[in-house]
């Protein structure tokens, strides 16, 4: 067993629902073995010696066959040959990642701890394994950042003399280093994490510096929670949020995602223009006309007029219909939907009673202009 879980389990932190297990073998056959003993699904990669076992219960595992690893260049897919245990953890990032537990053999139950990750573990410190560490991938520097935040760690000097060095270069066009920053954007902790990366000198952020994200992340958190919310990944808000807007629109991100980041961003000139409604009518007409995220960023941003947009007047509709107007003598065409939606206006503000005043004035508005 390696990585998160061996040092999870010594920081007494909850178990997750991951591990990673390292086979010094066939790392897709112990995989396929524990497929059929524990009742998972299995998808095997032999090519690359590695291979997932899906639980029934939930919980995931990585097998993978121990391995060196080699980068042609920084940011570069590693080039991977088999090795041993220690060979695989010496390709890790940082040393409280770079631990193992034998679960097998003579010395099952062992700690394996080749660069001193129990010691860094007790003293609170992320340490990178090797001084070129961000060189060879950058997207460490984002990783680094997100478990000094989730642990509550601090970066010790040289990893954070070589993250400072490596920051102003950091990219968010390369997919691995957007991938990180997806993944950070997730976390409890993404508050803290973004405004460390500020801190060492990452170029596209746009609100850390100024301490303010912690709140602006809860506002959209709140905001996803309110009765009607759309169904929307809180780490895409998040990073239209934090991010310069030119680098979301160049990041490696899914489309959609980038999408959703700038209409939340949007949402401070919605809640300005809601703020200055002066009718439920404008409010429906704003809302039906802004994109989900957009909503949402405006309520993050104090425009309550969305929650109970949401709660009250988003579904509702006139008692009359189409076929209503069409029964009484009105051709189908544009007039019907013209009248309908000045009914629906009529009906939020209210200036219309019921059915058959509603219909007295759909046929007003349909049959003007005739």
């Amino acid at each position: 067993m390696v990585g998160g879980a061996v040092r999870d389990a010594l920081l007494g932190r909850p178990a997750g629902d991951e591990l990673d297990l390292v086979v010094e073998g066939d790392a897709p056959a112990l995989a396929q073995r524990l497929g059929r003993e524990l009742g998972g699904r299995v998808i095997s990669h032999p090519r690359f010696g590695t291979a997932a076992v899906e639980l029934p219960h939930g919980a995931h595992l990585d097998v993978v066959t121990a391995r060196r690893e080699t980068y042609a260049r920084p940011g570069a897919l590693p080039d991977v040959t088999p090795g041993t245990l220690v060979d695989d953890l010496a390709r890790r990032d940082f040393t409280i990642n770079a631990m193992a537990r034998r679960l097998s053999g003579a010395e099952a139950g062992a700690l394996v701890d080749p660069h001193g990750g129990v010691a860094d573990a007790a003293d609170g410190i992320v340490r990178a394994l090797r001084q070129d560490a961000f060189e060879e991938d950058p997207s460490r520097l984002v990783r680094a950042a997100r478990y000094a935040a989730r642990l509550g760690f601090l970066l010790d000097g040289a990893t954070a003399a070589a993250a400072r060095e490596a920051a102003p270069a950091l990219e968010l066009g390369s997919a691995r280093v957007a991938d990180e920053l997806a993944r950070l954007a997730e976390e409890p902790t993404a508050a803290s994490a973004l405004l460390l990366l500020g801190s060492l000198g990452v170029p596209w952020l746009s609100g850390p510096r100024e301490g303010a994200l912690a709140p602006r992340f809860a506002a959209i958190d709140d905001a996803l929670a309110r009765p009607g919310a759309p169904a929307l990944p809180a780490w895409a808000l998040r990073l239209g949020e934090a991010l310069d807007p030119d680098a979301l629109a160049a990041a490696a991100l899914p489309g959609r995602a980038r999408a959703l980041g700038a209409e939340e961003r949007a949402g401070d000139g919605l809640a300005a223009r809601l703020e200055a409604a002066r009718a439920p009518s404008e409010v429906d007409r704003l809302l039906r006309a802004a994109p989900a995220a957009a909503a949402v960023g405006a309520l993050a941003r104090g425009a309550e007029a969305v929650a109970a947009w949401w709660a009250r007047d988003r579904d509702r509709e006139p008692a009359v219909r189409g076929a209503d107007l069409v029964a009484a003598g009105v051709p189908p065409g544009p007039a019907i939907g013209r009248a309908l939606a000045e009914v629906r206006a009529a009906l939020l503000d209210g200036r219309v009673g019921g059915p058959e005043e509603q219909l007295a004035m759909a046929l007003r508005v349909a049959l003007e202009g005739r």
